[in-house]
């Protein structure tokens, strides 16, 4: 019996740690309509540098340093191409992970509830039939930090990012998928 009451307790108090954590994250976000980034993504052993913005309308930019390779959404396709290729893959941006964490509205639903407190920052996890995310957010400040998904080839991808700009003034042109076809 005090072992269950125990357990109890113990379950009580981190339940309302992340009651505490909760609200601040959603707050955060809520306050960001955009955000740029410098990013380093490991996809298995192979390192790639860049930077990125990211709208909370569905839409980003990202430019690889080494690759030169380019990621762009205009909010319903996602284009990438890569630097020595004339050709574009595009996908439906609902088809792929990006679409957890560009719309504000169903990434502040899944905190609720949902974060998990770890050693460095708190974790979001996210998944359906078709991807797994896992979000990472700063103890500190509450912005994004990182994700860790599996991409479309099987291969573990993570990525760290730190945050430069929040809420700069962006032209829609940007993210006109036209000028990088």
């Amino acid at each position: 019996m005090r072992t269950i009451f125990l357990i109890l307790i113990i379950f009580f108090m981190l339940a309302q740690k992340n009651a505490h954590t909760e609200p601040k994250i959603i707050k955060k976000i809520s306050e960001i309509k955009n955000f740029e980034f410098d990013f380093e993504q490991l996809i298995n052993d192979k390192k790639e540098t860049g930077n990125c913005i990211i709208s909370f309308n569905n839409k980003m930019i990202c430019k690889y340093i080494e690759t030169g390779k380019l990621i762009v959404s205009n909010g319903n396709t996602l284009l990438i191409k890569n630097k020595n290729s004339n050709f574009a893959n595009t996908y439906k941006t609902e088809n792929t992970y990006f679409k957890y964490f560009l719309n504000k509205e169903f990434l502040i639903t899944k905190i609720e509830g949902n974060v998990i407190e770890k050693d460095q920052n708190f974790l979001l996890p996210i998944s359906d039939q078709s991807n797994r995310l896992n979000i990472f957010f700063d103890k500190k400040n509450y912005l994004i930090k990182g994700w860790e998904t599996t991409d479309l080839y099987g291969n573990k991808v993570r990525s760290f990012i730190v945050v430069k700009n929040i809420n700069q003034e962006l032209s829609d042109n940007i993210f006109n998928l036209n000028l990088y076809n």
